[in-house]
């Protein structure tokens, strides 16, 4: 099975900081037409997202859950659809019992990505990861699957030096990344 694994805040939808209502979702230029293009495709869509605001008390996981719910309705009024969810809801330096989840979960980690393998019998080679920060790439190159960047107003604090090494393309949204495919 190939999938398409994605970065949610600055990949999907405008990252304006800990976005958690849906009020504030706002859906990055062509990404509709991407995940069309990607379920007609019959690619599996995993979204892997790393929500530190958890952590921080900024609001809960039940608040992402119903976010993500919100954002499934909105795809199936167009006929589309995104497979699965998972969400990191920690950070090393604002969790108050460390311990009490699985770091490698968080990007760079792998763990998001080894469950959604696991789960939707994913083969790594055939599939594809896009995400604004070098954080969600790693664990693309880590895996064998092929990485996309998608700039945002966090690329100025990339290390492009490590894209470049890792000989990963810059695109200006994920629409003009699967199209060359």
């Amino acid at each position: 099975m190939k999938a398409f694994f994605l970065d949610r805040d600055g990949t999907l939808n405008v990252d304006y900081n800990y976005v958690h209502k849906p009020e504030e979702w706002t859906w990055c230029k062509d990404a509709l037409k991407a995940i069309r293009w990607m379920n007609e495709n019959d690619f599996k869509i995993i979204v892997v997202t790393n929500q530190s605001g958890i952590a921080r008390g900024r609001y809960t996981t039940e608040d992402v859950i119903q976010l993500h719910k919100w954002v499934d309705k909105q795809l199936e009024k167009e006929g589309l659809h995104i497979d699965d969810w998972y969400i990191a809801p920690h950070h090393p330096k604002f969790d108050e019992k460390p311990h009490d989840f699985d770091p490698n979960d968080r990007k760079p980690g792998t763990g998001m990505f080894l469950k959604a393998i696991e789960k939707h019998g994913i083969d790594p080679a055939q599939s594809y990861m896009a995400g604004d920060k070098i954080t969600d790439l790693k664990p693309a190159v880590e895996l064998g699957i092929k990485p996309f960047f998608i700039r945002s107003r966090h690329e100025p604090n990339q290390d492009k030096k490590w894209l470049k090494k890792q000989n990963i393309e810059m695109f200006d949204t994920l629409y003009k990344a699967i199209q060359t495919i």
